[in-house]
């Protein structure tokens, strides 16, 4: 049943936040658009040093192995009173994903270990495998947070998507 009910709420989730991001989006790309055409050298000064310090904070999260660790957190769910998640990231580029339902009786946890990749157009978002469908996660410092599967960006909410670093 949870294997049924999982995949279901993650669909409801990514759905209904693409839905709202494709509207932030053209808001979004408006503005851009707008502020191009009155301050185009401005902006592009600003893309170039915004660009330079993505691919600085890429550079450093694939090639730092700070990344690597054990990660947990607590996150939202519609029928139980949260996923207590732990996500270990090897530096070998495995990992091993352990989720357990709180409140629910019976099979309530699952395990999961695979391999994962950094997304290329994203450095410091990984992918992990097809075993854990696909998850995204952002690499910060000393987090993992947990990110829309299609697009990669964050989750715009004010539940908890974020696993702390266990040991710094």
């Amino acid at each position: 049943m949870k294997k049924i009910l999982w995949p279901a709420l993650l669909v409801v989730t990514v759905t209904s936040l693409s839905a709202c991001s494709k509207q932030n989006d053209r808001d979004m790309a408006s503005a851009d658009t707008q502020s191009n055409t009155t301050n185009a050298p401005v902006t592009t000064e600003t893309t170039n040093s915004q660009s330079n310090m993505s691919t600085e904070m890429s550079s450093n999260a694939t090639a730092n192995s700070n990344w690597a660790g054990e990660y947990e957190g607590v996150f939202p769910c519609a029928d139980c009173e949260g996923i207590k998640v732990e996500l270990d990231l090897n530096p070998d580029k495995t990992y091993e994903l352990s989720e357990e339902y709180l409140g629910k009786t019976g099979n309530n946890e699952t395990e999961t270990k695979g391999s994962f990749t950094f997304d290329p157009q994203q450095p410091s978002i990984i992918v992990l495998d097809g075993k854990a469908e696909n998850r995204k996660f952002y690499v910060g410092d000393n987090f993992v947070e947990a990110r829309d599967i299609e697009t990669g960006r964050e989750i715009q909410s004010n539940l908890n998507y974020k696993l702390v670093k266990k040991s710094p």
